[in-house]
């Protein structure tokens, strides 16, 4: 096996485990602990939601120790916190336990998730990164698919915390020596000046308008994302359709973001990193309208489309800002790019839950809106990007 294929599957592995263990828990673990605590389910969800701040307040920290140390000196650390993390939750029996365990999951997912690893592929491969940042997204697919179903058998047959303890026992066994075999090799960033900027981004970070563009856009985009993936079974009842074809429709979700990923791989040098963000910026809004013009009947299509959507977001939030900074200062510049985008998320379902109870297509209306949005954004980074090309 190549050393970059051994480099996906290590990341790949690693980052299934932790996405399993920490976004994707809530959905099957937070009625059965809510109800075990004695709180109400909605008091889980801002234990939730303040993992997602700690870990979007962290990000640009993290991602400057990887750009100095590497990966391999800063993703275990990211194990061992999830793993104390999720200890304290299954032995979780107040409020209090509650949130201090996912506080330790936020800053495991800050130093162990996507924006960690792939600043640690950028460390040794800069440029050529693309293809392994879309291979890692392909194992972290599975997440939901294989998560979900586990931790509702684990947790009829054993109760909710043994199913929050194998996560902890997956870190500690695979995860974490995974982190530990990542190569000790020297970053291949050079000093010099990147082809995709005018000048060198030594020093401080500068908050210029392309990275506040990048921000927005990606903020946007999370939106659209993260806040109809949290609540699809939800959002589709109140759309018309009966709990059964609700729960066939979402459990769609999974298989077409993993085929989206797949593809990624397959058709790698077609899939420019811009055509692979117009086609995420697009499907969703191409099911909204779906949605419009048929109704009940168009949902099935709408999930695929979004499963599309959420498939290709992490390989653009990768590769995008690669494509325009180059990788000098990749962790830390992204860090920054993403902090606004995971404090949107972080809001973005009870956001999304409050207009749906008010008028569920106007829901999806905003939800389009902003994957629209998006995707003008876009536009502008490639004129912008055109311009550039044609002065140099």
């Amino acid at each position: 096996m190549k050393p970059s294929s051994r480099l996906t599957v290590r990341l790949g592995v690693s980052q299934f485990i932790g996405w399993s263990s920490g976004f994707y828990l809530p959905a099957i673990l937070a009625v059965p602990i809510s109800e075990s605590i004695g709180i109400p389910t909605e008091t889980f969800f801002w234990a939730f939601t303040l993992a997602l701040l700690i870990a979007a307040f962290l990000g640009p920290r993290v991602g400057k120790a990887i750009d100095r140390l590497g990966g391999r000196k800063v993703l275990p650390l990211g194990s061992l916190a999830f793993i104390v993390g999720l200890v304290l939750l299954a032995s979780t029996t107040s409020v209090e336990m509650l949130f201090i365990s996912w506080a330790f999951i936020g800053v495991g997912a800050a130093m162990g998730n996507y924006d960690a690893a792939f600043a640690t592929v950028v460390t040794f491969l800069a440029d050529k990164s693309n293809q392994i940042i879309a291979g890692i997204t392909v194992f972290v697919g599975l997440s939901s698919t294989i998560s979900w179903p586990l931790n509702a058998w684990v947790t009829e047959n054993f109760g909710w915390q043994w199913a929050v303890l194998v996560w902890a026992f997956a870190h500690l066994l695979i995860a974490l020596p995974l982190n530990l075999t990542i190569p000790r090799l020297e970053p291949r960033v050079t000093a010099q000046p990147s082809t995709a900027t005018p000048e060198s981004n030594k020093g401080r970070i500068r908050i210029d308008l392309l990275v506040v563009i990048f921000a927005a856009m990606f903020a946007l985009e999370g939106f659209m994302v993260a806040s109809v993936n949290t609540i699809l079974p939800f959002l589709l009842t109140e759309l018309g359709a009966s709990v059964g074809v609700a729960l066939f429709a979402a459990a769609i979700l999974g298989p077409s973001q993993v085929l989206a990923r797949v593809l990624l791989v397959v058709l790698g040098k077609i899939m420019t990193p811009m055509r692979v963000a117009g086609l995420a910026m697009l499907s969703h809004p191409a099911g909204v309208v779906l949605v419009l013009v048929f109704g009940v009947d168009a949902l099935v299509p709408f999930v695929i489309l979004q499963g599309i959507a959420v498939g290709l977001d992490p390989f653009i939030r990768g590769t995008l800002p690669l494509l325009f900074f180059g990788p000098e200062q990749f962790g830390e510049r992204q860090g920054y790019i993403m902090m606004f985008s995971k404090i949107v998320v972080a809001f973005s379902p009870l956001l999304l839950t409050v207009i749906v109870l008010r008028n569920p297509v106007a829901g999806i209306l905003a939800t389009m809106t902003m994957g629209l949005s998006a995707f003008l954004l876009l536009m502008g980074l490639a004129t912008l990007r055109s311009s550039r090309n044609r002065i140099s």
